[in-house]
């Protein structure tokens, strides 16, 4: 069974969700595979290939991006050259929706769509015909929550090609170690306790200006993890309020895992569909942290179990983040025991594992068709 992943970038170096996702699920396939490869763009006119961590991967020329979609000529040759018995696409990829469409190359169309496309509506009216046409070919759509089918319109009009797979954590990554509690206690030592916890690429849906916001009136410290375009102007943000010492930027870690075991929660505070997801909610979450997390119809509220596993409140709400952050901060008991509920869920749903089975198990049912 040969299987190439096709999106626009891969991990590493672009450290996204998308990415990533990609790279945990060809670790947890690759055993099963008789072999794995990945189509994206190479981000400059010359075609590329190299391989990264034993993955084959094959970089399209592109002449730039418009609107994140790449602009690639060569994205139809190399889909088409490249034989594979699976297609795995991770949508949304206009580019990889239109070169299909165009050179119709063999293989089962395993989709993976990870996200509504929400920031540029106004070109749905252009793109939306041809990805529904594409998706109408689709052997199988993977949503990565129910909740991301009931609530995305575009899922609904193919809901019967859809099966759920949500993303899987590789737990061993995040357990308890001697090591690991040393590392957490250092980092206790330098920033003080009652620490919140937010880890992610600082992009515009990511809400980071309410959660600062919030800070004001909440007794503690928060370290955010992370790079992203937005980090200049959220440190020029924070460094003029009168609370600035109690915001930490940390930027880019070798391991993140440590600031895990020492936050006492973990905040993802986004505003719009595009955290389709929340990966890091289901770190956070495998590391027995409670969760802070916004309604936003998507799967941070099927990881986030309101009041269960931590707190879920209105998006772009400062206040309400406040509230919920206080009270985790104010009750080691509950803080406790929505860890603990926590960490169970991960290990009933959202293990690596688990994940790699499912996508397994589908690749075998659409060759079967």
């Amino acid at each position: 069974m040969r299987v190439l992943h096709i999106y626009k970038d891969y991990y590493p170096p672009i450290c996204g969700g998308v990415e990533i996702a990609i790279h945990r699920i060809i670790e947890g396939t690759r055993d099963e595979c008789g072999g794995i490869s990945v189509l994206i763009c190479s981000r400059n006119r010359k075609s590329e290939f190299a391989e990264v961590e034993g993955t084959p991967v094959f970089k399209a020329g592109e002449w730039g991006r418009f609107l994140s979609a790449p602009i690639s000529p060569y994205f139809p040759y190399w889909l088409k050259r490249l034989k594979a018995d699976i297609l795995h696409y991770h949508l949304p990829n206009p580019t990889a929706v239109l070169s299909h469409l165009l050179v119709r190359p063999k293989g089962r169309v395993v989709v993976h769509y990870h996200s509504d496309i929400v920031r540029q509506k106004k070109w749905l009216k252009l793109y939306g015909p041809l990805r529904d046409a594409f998706l109408e070919k689709a052997d199988c759509i993977i949503a990565t929550s129910p909740n991301y089918v009931e609530s995305s319109e575009v899922l609904q009009k193919f809901r019967k090609k859809c099966s759920v797979v949500p993303f899987g954590v590789p737990m061993s990554r995040f357990s308890s170690s001697p090591e690991l509690d040393s590392m957490a206690e250092v980092i206790r030592k330098r920033y003080g306790m009652g620490l919140i916890l937010y880890v992610g690429i600082l992009r515009y849906y990511k809400g980071l200006k309410y959660l600062i916001q919030a800070m004001e009136n909440v007794n503690g410290r928060l370290m955010i993890v992370g790079d992203g375009p937005l980090l200049p102007e959220l440190i020029d943000y924070s460094q003029n309020l009168p609370y600035s010492d109690r915001i930490v930027f940390l930027g880019q870690v070798e391991s993140v895992t440590p600031y895990y075991f020492a936050a006492d929660a973990f905040c993802l505070p986004s505003i719009y569909r595009s955290e389709a997801f929340g990966m890091v909610l289901a770190e956070a979450a495998a590391c027995g942290l409670p969760l802070v997390s916004t309604e936003l119809g998507t799967g941070t509220s099927y990881i986030n179990q309101h009041e269960q596993t931590g707190i879920v409140v209105p998006p772009e709400n400062p206040q309400a983040l406040a509230e919920a952050l206080n009270i985790l901060l104010n009750d080691a008991s509950l803080r406790f025991r929505y860890g603990n509920a926590a960490r169970k869920r991960v290990f009933d749903l959202f293990t690596h594992e688990i994940m790699s089975e499912k996508i397994l198990q589908i690749y075998r049912d659409v060759l079967l068709r």
